[in-house]
């Protein structure tokens, strides 16, 4: 199966709401390559799942669809709530219209969870930004076999503001505890990125064998607007993964990659001195480099798009210099 996780992250006293799941599939045969957290035809909200690929599988294409085809409910002025509500009366229909599944009962024809054979064995996260309620919303979804139906659980965030579903849920959710209280906070109300190593230890822990495979990472910031990372895996020494899988040359998102064991983004680091500004390195963008490193040292407050802009004139020299290098190369070889 799996272990998916949710929570909003509080840090600088700004929010977002992040998902994070392994990338195991298990379902009779074992990919550590599945993908298993989903972007919706509209940026401000996600789903993931855990548990039964059979049945969540169809679930979700049925669903990313609906969505894609729909005016009303691609539309940005359609609340979260509003896909709630139609994704869990979708669900219900599209399971409750299963057949040829006889001699076996209706819940075996859906998986049952033994610990609980009330509810089927898999189960959603579904959350996003809320534009009516002016925050981030989260829910988990079961199918409960006593009504047929697909019900919603809302997690409120006066009592926990994460979530935990898949396997291994109360091991989870001690060594979360373990976390925070390591880091003095209190457990539910505030995160930074404990969850994520709570589920970063138990894939590297080969007692959790169903937890496996790079971590999928993606978060939703308000007022609704979805990023997908990347991850270097198993760790920084290693390679660069999305969505479960290895990032290779010929398919090469635009994403920003983590540092599993930090949680920081790769490549976000800019050089504190430069002992050289002059016109002969930096041309036309002489008098921005100056700015930003007022006595060859870098400016406190930078905002992003400065830091994006020297990010580009960093590689732009650094390209130019790899053209002049391989051209004097050249001369000599002749």
């Amino acid at each position: 199966m799996t272990l998916c996780v949710s929570w909003i992250r509080k840090i600088d006293k700004k929010e977002e709401l992040i998902f994070a799941t392994d990338s195991c599939l298990s379902q009779g045969e074992r990919w550590k390559h599945g993908v298993k957290l989903f972007e919706l035809p509209r940026k401000d909200c996600l789903i993931c799942f855990a548990g039964n690929t059979q049945r969540t599988y169809p679930l979700i294409l049925n669903l990313i669809s609906s969505i894609k085809f729909d005016e009303h409910l691609s539309n940005p002025h359609t609340d979260i709530s509003e896909i709630l509500d139609y994704l869990t009366e979708l669900f219900t229909t599209i399971c409750n219209s299963i057949t040829n599944y006889s001699p076996q009962k209706f819940e075996e024809a859906l998986g049952f969870e033994e610990k609980n054979p009330s509810v089927a064995d898999f189960s959603f996260i579904f959350g996003g930004w809320s534009w009516k309620s002016n925050c981030f919303q989260l829910w988990t979804l079961n199918y409960k076999f006593e009504v047929k139906a697909f019900l919603p659980n809302k997690i409120e965030e006066d009592r926990m503001t994460h979530v935990f579903i898949g396997d291994e849920v109360e091991k989870a959710t001690e060594l979360l505890e373990n976390e925070i209280m390591s880091s003095g906070k209190i457990l539910g109300k505030e995160f930074d990125m404990e969850p994520f190593t709570v589920l970063l230890k138990m894939i590297r822990n080969n007692d959790y064998d169903s937890i496996d495979g790079a971590i999928q990472f993606a978060k939703i910031y308000p007022p609704g607007f979805t990023e997908y990372f990347g991850v270097m895996w198993p760790s920084i020494d290693g390679k660069k993964t999305f969505l479960g899988k290895d990032v290779s040359f010929e398919n090469n998102p635009s994403v920003k990659y983590l540092d599993p064991d930090t949680g920081f983004i790769v490549g976000e680091e800019l050089p504190i001195n430069i002992h050289n500004i002059s016109d002969q390195i930096f041309g036309v963008n002489l008098d921005f480099i100056n700015e930003c490193y007022p006595d060859k040292r870098l400016k406190n407050g930078l905002s992003k798009r400065a830091k994006l802009n020297l990010k580009r004139i960093f590689q732009e020299i650094a390209y130019s210099e790899f053209i002049k290098e391989t051209e004097r190369v050249e001369e000599e070889t002749e």
